[in-house]
C-alpha cells in the first residue's frame, strides 16, 4: 500500500474513473490530488481546490482501515507548505462521523451534499468580524448577493429598491475570483456606483456564499446533477448564519433567464420562503440590461452603448481600464 500525489495525466484519469465509479466527479479546477494503491489498483483518493477538500473516496473493500485519515494528513501537510491552516470539505452526508471524528465541524447538509470545516475559526467567527469592520447598525436590513461583473444600472436599479424600503440594506459582492473583472474591481465599482445611498452597505462575500466552496457550479454557467443541491446549500448557508448575523428581514432577486441562477433563485424561494422578493431586470429601450450585455459591448470597445447600461462610475472605470 502506497500514497502517491498524482502529477501525470494518466494518473488523474484514474482517478477520475475511480471516482466515477462512486458518484463523484473530478472538477477541473483541482489543484492537487493524492492517491492510494494497493497491487497497482487505486483504493482510496483525495484532492483540493485552494483551500477546499473534495472528491474524497475510498474503495468498499478497504472501509474501517483509516485510509481517509491517511489522506486528510497529507493533505494537512500540503495545506500547511502553501501557508493554509483552515481548510473546508465537501462530502457526502453518510461520511460526516468519519470527518467529525478528523476534527471537522458541519457548517450545512443537503440529502446529498455535506459541507464541513475545520474547528480553528469557523462561519460565525468570520461572519461576526465582518459586522464589527463596516459598523453596521443595529437595525433590520434587506440583503442582496451580486457579482458586478460589471456594476450596471440593473445592479443599481435593484439596490435602489431595496434602499427606499429598509433602513439599511448590504450588498454581498461575490468575492471568488472566477469573472472577467477581479473581484477588487467589481467591489470598488459597487461601492462608487451606490455612494449616494447613504443607507446601503457595500460587503464582501465570503467563502460562504456563492464560492468554490458553497456553490461551484455557479461559475460552470451550466446545470449538472448536482446544480441544485449546491444552490440549496448556499441558501441553507444565508439561512442559518447570514440571516441570524446580520439582522436580515427580506432578501431581493432580479428576474432571471441563466439556468443555473434560475435554479439558485428557486432553492432561495424554497428556503426562505417570503423572505424573497424578486423585482423585474431594469429594461433600457426593451432590452433588459445585463452585465453579459455590457461585457458583449465592452469587449467590442462600443462605449456609447455601454453608457446606456451602467452608471458614470462604471463608465469612466471601463474607458480607462
Amino acid at each position: 500500500m502506497e500514497i502517491r500525489e498524482a502529477v501525470l495525466n494518466s494518473e488523474k484519469s484514474a482517478v477520475r474513473t475511480f471516482l466515477a465509479a462512486y458518484g463523484l466527479r473530478y472538477d477541473d479546477d483541482i489543484d492537487y490530488t493524492v492517491y492510494i494503491v494497493e497491487n497497482g489498483s487505486i483504493i482510496a483518493t483525495a484532492s483540493a481546490y485552494k483551500d477546499i477538500i473534495k472528491a474524497v473516496a475510498v474503495s468498499h473493500k478497504c472501509r474501517g482501515e483509516n485510509l481517509v485519515g491517511r489522506l486528510i494528513s497529507h493533505l494537512i501537510i500540503y495545506f500547511n507548505r502553501k501557508s493554509i491552516y483552515r481548510y473546508k470539505l465537501y462530502t457526502k452526508p453518510e461520511n460526516r462521523a468519519v470527518f467529525k471524528n478528523l476534527n471537522f465541524r458541519e457548517v450545512a447538509s443537503t440529502d446529498l451534499v455535506t459541507l464541513m470545516e475545520s474547528k480553528n475559526k469557523g462561519i460565525r467567527d468570520v461572519l461576526s468580524e465582518l459586522k464589527d469592520k463596516y459598523q453596521l447598525p443595529p437595525v433590520a436590513s434587506a440583503a442582496l448577493v451580486m457579482n458586478c461583473n460589471p456594476f450596471t444600472e440593473g445592479h443599481r436599479y435593484l439596490i435602489k429598491t431595496a434602499a427606499a424600503h429598509y433602513p439599511a440594506v448590504l450588498v454581498f459582492i461575490v468575492e471568488e475570483d472566477k469573472s472577467l473583472f477581479s473581484f477588487s474591481e467589481r467591489f470598488i465599482l459597487a461601492q462608487k456606483g451606490t455612494e449616494d445611498l447613504t443607507n446601503v452597505y457595500v460587503l464582501p462575500s465570503t467563502e460562504y456564499l456563492v464560492s468554490a466552496f458553497t456553490f461551484p457550479d455557479y461559475f460552470l454557467k451550466q446545470t449538472t446533477p448536482l446544480t441544485e443541491e449546491e444552490a440549496a446549500l448556499d441558501a441553507l448557508i444565508f439561512k442559518k448564519y447570514f440571516v441570524a448575523t446580520f439582522n436580515i428581514v427580506k432578501r431581493y432577486l432580479g428576474s432571471e433567464t441563466d439556468p443555473v441562477t434560475l435554479k439558485y433563485n428557486a432553492a432561495l424561494k424554497n428556503i426562505l420562503g417570503d423572505m424573497i422578493t424578486v423585482i423585474p431586470r431594469l429594461k433600457v429601450d426593451g432590452t433588459a440590461v445585463s452585465a453579459s450585455l455590457v461585457r458583449k459591448f465592452y469587449e467590442a470597445r462600443d462605449f456609447p452603448r455601454i453608457k446606456r447600461l451602467v452608471p458614470k462610475t462604471t463608465l469612466e472605470y471601463l474607458k480607462n481600464r
